[in-house]
């Protein structure tokens, strides 16, 4: 059995209702329920399910947000959120969290707050978004109520295919039709009420398949008074799967603005991967592809509140990294592996380790705009995009770098983020993890294998991080080359006419100290690894002067892959094995 979900507004709102829908369906036929985007619609097909004729009555499928101290009685059914009982909950939570902070004694004993529903967080915006507005009150209501007219109603719309009039009516809120209400087609965020649009044109079933929808894809995360919604938009998975990924996000307790996108979108591929059947995990079916093939990546709404109200002020797609494709778990481990040092990890009692990102911060404009790149390379993918971010990036870690005074912060790497953050040096990207993207996903082994390459690259490492951890030292025998990363991204515009020149004077002073500075006591680049160099830039007359000086940045400013504990050190002939 096959049904066709149209995308009728290209928000959020037509992943909920084809999410809705295949959820449903998979209720009422017990088969095995897919979704596929098929570009204009969504396609959700059920098989090995009962016939129409077999099904049972459907349950509402969604949470009933109970407010105790207006509504006396207490909704039937299993899926009622006590929300004024979950919001003492959060409050309490949120008070023995700051006290522990405080008083420093989360090992000390403390009385353990019993844990908030996860759905408490949706139903808090949701709730301050409501304004009088109870349509999916009535409908779970109606729905409990009149199981033989309700499963009547679905077979009307889901098998039929001839829509009878519709048993309620229900009016348009903006939590699932994001598009419309206050701020929305006007220059100015003029407001409009829930029910602004004409019940004419708000088909009842449709509304109810988002309010499904929700509950098995949608995420919330509020930041002040501003608060986000994201939305799993299949590509082509089991509807079970898309709740289960749900689940698995909103258990992480993600946070931030530029910083959420980018781990939201992360972390949900790291999930899929984690539970594909490329880790022996049955159900979620990756091998041979790519993440974004499974799951296209999260629809987005960012609201702005207005004190009385919220206005949308974005709507956008976060689509999944897609950088090479997963055929088996050699390629798996690789993938997760680039989002763990991007991002970081979890230990299995829950506390984060520290990534490479994690010294950029959101109260800083000059990290915000590094942020920025790194989702505009996310939401891309191209390469460029990535080489820029890694640009910005050195230049951090220099400035980083510049105001440590020792070594110590050193011992934090794997300590959690708030701590890191606040005491450690940069944590930089690795030269093998770089090598996965450039290999793996980009098609560059001809320039990132070639040993002139890194010959240079190495030499970059040790005139910038490195002489400046031994300038730390009192050991000033090397001019640490402040400014290198952006006078090389000025010449690189100018072709090789103008980088090439630039690139042979650094060499020609690196060698120079080497040889005068350090006794000979470091690597040293030779003219056969300066011609490699130059070789790749001219390209037999194709130019490309930016894209190997800025692969030669990101890797002259990554971590040593020789060094396993330590990628300050001296770089010298006998490491080298010269």
């Amino acid at each position: 059995m096959k049904i066709e979900v149209q995308k009728a507004t290209g928000t959020y709102a037509d992943s909920l209702q084809a999410i809705g829908v295949a959820g449903l369906l998979e209720e009422v036929s017990r088969g095995t329920v897919t979704i596929r985007d098929r570009g204009y619609f969504f396609e959700v097909e059920s098989i090995n399910g009962l016939p129409p004729e077999e099904w049972q009555p459907p349950g509402p499928g969604f949470y009933y947000v109970w407010l105790r101290s207006k509504e006396k009685e207490r909704p039937p059914g299993v899926l009622v959120l006590d929300y004024e009982n979950e919001r003492q909950r959060a409050k309490a939570a949120k008070e023995s969290k700051n006290d522990r902070i405080k008083r420093g004694l989360e090992d000390q004993g403390l009385q353990a707050v019993s844990p908030v529903d996860r759905e408490y967080r949706p139903a808090a915006i949701l709730a301050s978004m409501r304004k009088g507005w109870s349509s999916d009150k009535d409908v779970y209501l109606w729905v409990s109520q009149n199981g033989k007219e309700a499963l009547e109603w679905v077979r009307n719309e889901l098998v039929d295919d001839k829509p009878s009039a519709s048993p309620l009516k229900v009016k348009n809120s903006q939590f699932y039709n994001p598009v419309s209400g206050k701020g929305v087609h006007s220059p100015k965020t003029t407001a409009k009420s829930p029910g602004a649009i004409s019940s004419e044109i708000v088909e009842p079933f449709a509304e109810w398949m988002k309010y499904r929808g929700a509950y098995q894809g949608m995420l919330a995360y509020r930041q002040g008074d501003d608060f986000k919604l994201f939305v799993i938009e299949p590509g082509e998975i089991e509807v079970w799967a898309i709740s289960f990924l749900r689940t698995k996000l909103l258990d992480l307790n993600l946070w931030g603005g530029i910083r959420l996108d980018i781990e939201a979108s992360l972390r949900l591929a790291e999930i899929l991967i984690m539970h594909s059947d490329v880790m022996g995990r049955p159900g979620i079916r990756l091998r041979s592809r790519q993440p974004a093939k499974v799951v296209k990546g999260l629809r987005q709404a960012f609201f702005k509140g207005l004190g009385t109200a919220a206005a949308l002020m974005n709507d956008a797609f976060l689509p999944l990294p897609s950088w090479f494709r997963i055929n088996d778990r050699d390629d798996a481990n690789a993938f997760m592996a680039v989002i763990k040092e991007h991002i970081g990890g979890y230990y299995d009692g829950g506390d984060r380790t520290y990534g490479c990102l994690g010294s950029l911060r959101e109260d800083r404009p000059d990290n915000v705009q590094i942020l920025q790149q790194y989702r505009d390379w996310l939401n891309s993918g191209d390469p460029e995009d990535l080489l820029e971010f890694l640009a910005r990036f050195a230049v951090h870690v220099m400035q980083r770098e510049a105001r440590v005074r020792s070594r110590s912060a050193d011992k934090l790497y794997d300590a959690p983020v708030h701590v890191m953050q606040r005491e450690a040096r940069v944590k930089r990207f690795s030269a093998e993890i770089l090598t996965i993207l450039f290999k793996r996903g980009y098609g560059m082994k001809e320039i990132v294998e070639n040993a002139g390459f890194l010959s240079v690259a190495r030499a970059i490492r040790n005139a910038t991080v490195t002489a400046l951890w031994l300038r730390q030292q009192g050991k000033d025998k090397w001019d640490v080359r402040f400014g290198l990363a952006q006078k090389w991204k000025q010449k690189m515009k100018g072709g090789a006419v103008k980088f090439i020149p630039v690139l042979a004077d650094f060499v020609q002073d690196y060698n120079w100290e080497v040889a005068n500075r350090l006794e000979g006591k470091a690597h040293v680049i030779s003219k056969h690894d300066l011609d490699q160099v130059v070789s790749l830039i001219t390209n037999n007359g194709n130019d490309r002067s930016e894209l190997v000086g800025m692969l030669l940045l990101a890797y002259g400013f990554a971590k040593d892959p020789r060094a396993e504990t330590d990628d300050n050190q001296i770089d010298t002939n006998e490491e080298a094995g010269q």
